[in-house]
């Protein structure tokens, strides 16, 4: 009779698997259930299903969560006050809805973390939220969408995010005092793309691989501080960073490396350039209809031309360090007593005779430079050349070899005039 019962239990398991399942509440009436201010621990599962949190909730994954919908509306809906959501991986597969995010926020004091999110079309959107966290995740895009959109945003954090394959990394409009800090973000059109926005920290970000790495419009008071803008070069018009219709920005400690452009600087005023490595781009800094402006205390290496401008007036540009300008410091201040200006000279040969790419850095071309000026309007002239300098090994290793084949030069020229009047006297 046992071993009947047995069966019989096993054989209902085999034929009714889908009643056994449905004893498991769904998510979304596990959050109806939970009181205000409450903790949901999710067990581990695959949920089919679109959520809404509109209490104040902690929302944690035990392990192995994963929300998955591919319905036309967010798979996460967060409104209210202080709610927390972390653990969780978020599918999203809609492809009808392009302004359809995975993950829809508004309210405020809100905190995510520990997420994946799996985005067909938008990853996070923060619309007219505040005081927001959103930390130690993860979004992949299909180049549809944003990564995380931000709109009358403030006073909110996003931090150590890795975001990648998207339309914009993090955009922001019309969202201010909020702080961007130790993101990386890849394959994207803007990795940062600020927009009639004022009072934001970017710091301490890795923007690499986008057409973009930062690009600032129409906003004040900006701190950009610390961030790694290389290998933005997708595009002819890509550039490490993009200030346009800015004032009051700074730009400090950055790298801008192996960018068509390092950085870009037009219709723009009282924005400070300091301390910044320009190294390895095709142009360093690009200035257009800019003025008011100070370039300082930066190192230029390795670039196919440093600096241009263009009808760019009034700024200041004083201490930075060209390796590939004539130096000589007599007093031993670690300032060149030789003035420098940087010349777009070579650029304008190379647009004339793209085949002398060929001769970038070569000896002969910077004794042209010397002798042949560009146009005047597009000359940059630092009047007090710093010594020291501070970028990479293989920028010093560039600038040295020039040093080495200037002086190479000069000493083969002494030597044929001495053999020549050798001669003579025979």
């Amino acid at each position: 009779m046992k071993i009947t019962y047995i069966l019989f239990i096993a054989l209902c398991i085999l034929l009714f698997p889908y009643s056994i399942l449905a004893e498991r509440p769904s998510l979304q009436a596990m959050i109806d259930e939970a009181e205000a201010g409450g903790t949901v621990m999710i067990p581990p599962g695959y949920y089919e299903e679109n959520i809404t949190i509109d209490k104040p909730l902690s929302l944690i994954g035990e392990r192995d969560v994963t929300i998955n919908s591919c319905e036309n509306a967010p798979v996460v809906t967060i409104k209210s006050e202080g709610v927390q959501l972390s653990n969780v991986l978020v599918e999203q597969c809609n492809e009808d809805n392009g302004d359809l995010a995975a993950v829809y926020v508004t309210g405020g004091q809100h905190h995510l973390s520990n997420l994946e999110i799996q985005s067909s079309q938008m990853g996070i959107q923060l619309f007219e939220a505040n005081q927001i966290v959103v930390e130690d995740s993860a979004i992949m895009g299909t180049r549809k969408e944003n990564g995380i959109d931000l709109w009358k945003t403030n006073d909110s954090t996003i931090r150590e995010m890795k975001i990648d394959t998207i339309l914009d990394g993090i955009y922001m409009e019309q969202s201010h005092r909020n702080t961007i800090i130790q993101n990386v973000i890849e394959n994207a059109r803007y990795g940062i793309h600020l927009m009639f926005t004022d009072d934001t920290t970017i710091e301490q970000n890795q923007s690499q691989h986008n057409f973009t790495g930062a690009m600032v419009m129409e906003a004040q008071n900006v701190l950009i501080k610390n961030n790694d803008f290389s290998f933005n070069n997708q595009n002819v018009n890509s550039q490490g960073l993009l200030l346009y219709l800015t004032s009051d920005v700074v730009a400090e400690n950055n790298l801008f490396a192996s960018n068509r452009v390092g950085a870009f600087i037009e219709d723009s005023s009282n924005a400070t350039i300091a301390n910044n490595i320009f190294q390895s781009n095709t142009i360093g800094a690009q200035w257009k209809n800019s003025s008011d402006n100070s370039l300082v205390s930066n190192t230029f290496s390795g670039n196919v031309n440093d600096t241009q401008a263009n009808e760019s007036a009034n700024n200041i540009i004083k201490n930075n360090y060209w390796n590939a300008a004539l130096k000589l410091d007599i007093d031993g201040d670690g300032v060149s007593e030789l003035p420098h200006a940087a010349d777009p000279y070579f650029m304008a040969l190379v647009q004339r005779i793209p085949e002398y790419q060929l001769f970038f850095q070569h000896p002969g071309i910077t004794l042209l430079k010397q002798v042949f000026n560009g146009p005047e309007d597009e000359l940059l002239r630092d009047l007090e050349p710093s010594m020291v300098y501070s970028g990479s090994e293989d920028g010093q290793k560039n600038d040295k070899q020039i040093i080495l084949w200037f002086v190479g030069v000069v000493f083969i020229l002494v030597s044929f005039i001495f053999i020549q009047k050798w001669r003579r006297s025979l």
